[in-house]
């Protein structure tokens, strides 16, 4: 068993071992995400709907980097699921590797920061969720750890290329998640507290960079700008007493800090079981790592207080697991701080926790797969949709427009992948509309059966007030086809639908 060990560690906190554990389980992944569940969810379902087009500006939430990675990664491999789970995982992969690069900056010892970037896999927002969606946040991690290597390569190696790719990286961030700014910002300012991260980022070059990002945002911007409703911009609820308003604060910074407890979690408890002697005997830091830890504790007291700063000032009181990815760069945080006490057995077991999180990942991916089907009560990952798009096709859609409800499963986006030649339009996001189709066909209205009350109405009603303008009535007539839920052929799930043979409207 030690010899096992001993030979784990030796791959895993290498360089290139740890690299190729970590391609080898996000391939795995994706292809058993890719290739053996039929349906995707709600983010990927409106990446693979927003792809059809470029745009400025798809959605007000989110910026559109993603979608205009896809748009080009879908010129090699067609609108599939494939596609969208293939992206994620290129963008996991730089949050792994970038996540090496910045504890190599920070400790200086191969060993610790592999087993620092491992850790990741034992966070369950990260090491799982971001399998099935989470696309945004994974990119926007990326771009958070990239800006943060930067800072702490040029702080150590000033280099003219390094200022310019941090400048653009400052200003392309934004465009992966608007969230990128408050990091940004909080990065920045710690910086400027440490001579040589200040005499690194005060730089003309720096400011060329970010100059080469500046015709891109500011472009999306004024997209931002210009569809954002006044009531995005200005609120108009009542406003709370100053008691209520301390109430709602207190609520939201307790959710807050359960949210972060959780965040890191099973890493947190696992790390204290197998370094908690390093933990309880932690050496005092000096030198440059005294300096690197004031820096980035820095930058997370400032994240802290901004957080703080919208919860109080802006309202925002519902933190969402998603916000939380900032504070990935906290592990890295965790090994400068406490990795020096670690010893090599406890370096070995380390090791094959990183190993085994790997492993289980895989395996309860599978699981999730023949499992979750018996259990689940709503499963957008298994849902037929072959068979129902064979069953359209029988019913008499030849091609055209193809209007889909959103409530409970995300059908536009998982019918582009079946119809990839035909026009898909969402009722969540009826304004993003792809050029109309050429020849012109028909108009394919289809909802769930169960979900949302009263679904018929809800969509044709949705498919009349978009721009589409359909002006369909209530009591056009409708089929329903059934398709037994995957894999077990148990669980039947049912679409209901109405096409018009000469269109209607814009859908056509």
């Amino acid at each position: 068993m030690h010899g096992l060990l001993e030979r784990n560690a030796a791959i895993v906190t290498s360089p290139r071992g740890f690299l190729a554990l970590i391609a080898t389980t996000l391939a795995l992944l994706a292809l058993i995400r890719a290739f053996l569940f039929p349906g995707v969810g709600g983010d990927d379902g409106e990446q693979l709907v927003f792809s059809q087009f470029f745009d400025w500006g798809y959605q007000l939430r989110n910026p559109p980097l993603v979608t205009w990675l896809l748009i080009g990664l879908q010129e090699l491999t067609g609108p599939t699921v494939f596609s969208i789970v293939l992206l994620r995982g290129l963008a996991l992969f730089a949050v792994y590797a970038l996540s090496f690069g910045v504890a190599l900056e920070l400790l200086g010892e191969r060993r610790i920061a592999a087993l620092s970037a491992g850790s990741l896999l034992m966070i369950f927002q990260v090491g799982w969720n971001t399998i099935h969606g989470f696309t945004h946040t994974t990119f926007v991690t990326a771009f958070y750890l990239a800006a943060l290597y930067l800072v702490l390569r040029l702080g150590r190696a000033p280099s003219v290329w390094g200022r310019v790719l941090f400048g653009a990286v400052l200003g392309f961030g934004l465009m992966a998640k608007y969230s990128f700014a408050l990091f940004a910002l909080a990065l920045v300012i710690a910086a400027l507290f440490e001579r040589d991260l200040r005499r690194a980022i005060l730089s003309p070059w720096v400011a060329l960079g970010v100059a080469l990002s500046l015709p891109v945002v500011v472009l999306q911007l004024t997209w931002l700008v210009e569809q954002a409703p006044s009531h995005y911009l200005v609120r108009s609820e009542v406003p709370l007493s100053l008691g209520e308003n301390a109430l709602r604060i207190l609520k939201t910074l307790l959710r807050v800090c359960l949210s972060v407890v959780g965040f890191v979690m099973p890493f947190a408890v696992l790390r204290l079981a197998v370094f908690w002697r390093a933990v309880r005997s932690r050496p005092k830091p000096e030198g440059e790592r005294a300096a690197r830890l004031r820096f980035l504790e820095r930058m997370l007291m400032i994240i802290a207080i901004a957080a703080f700063g919208a919860i109080a000032i802006i309202q925002a009181d519902r933190p969402r697991s998603h916000y939380l990815f900032v504070l990935v760069p906290f592990v890295p945080y965790l090994f400068l701080r406490f990795g020096a006490a670690f010893t090599a057995v406890q370096i070995r077991r380390y090791a094959a926790l990183v190993t085994l999180s790997a492993v289980v990942l895989v395996t309860a991916l599978v699981t999730k797969y023949f499992v979750e089907p018996l259990i689940c009560g709503h499963c957008e990952d298994h849902v037929p949709y072959d068979s129902f798009a064979r069953q359209l096709r029988d019913a008499g859609f030849k091609g055209g427009t193809i209007f889909a409800y959103f409530h409970k499963e995300p059908l536009a986006g998982n019918l582009r992948v079946r119809f990839p030649h035909d026009r898909i339009v969402s009722a969540k996001h009826p304004k993003a509309i792809p050029p109309k189709r050429q020849p012109p066909g028909q108009c394919l209205v289809v909802w769930p059966v169960k979900g949302s009350v009263e679904p018929k109405s809800a969509t044709v009603r949705g498919a009349n007030e978009s721009p589409l303008a359909t002006k369909l009535p209530y009591d056009y007539p409708s089929r329903v086809i059934t398709a037994p839920l995957s894999p077990w052929g148990k669980r039947p799930q049912q679409l209901e639908f109405l096409i018009v043979e000469g269109g209607a409207g814009g859908c056509r």
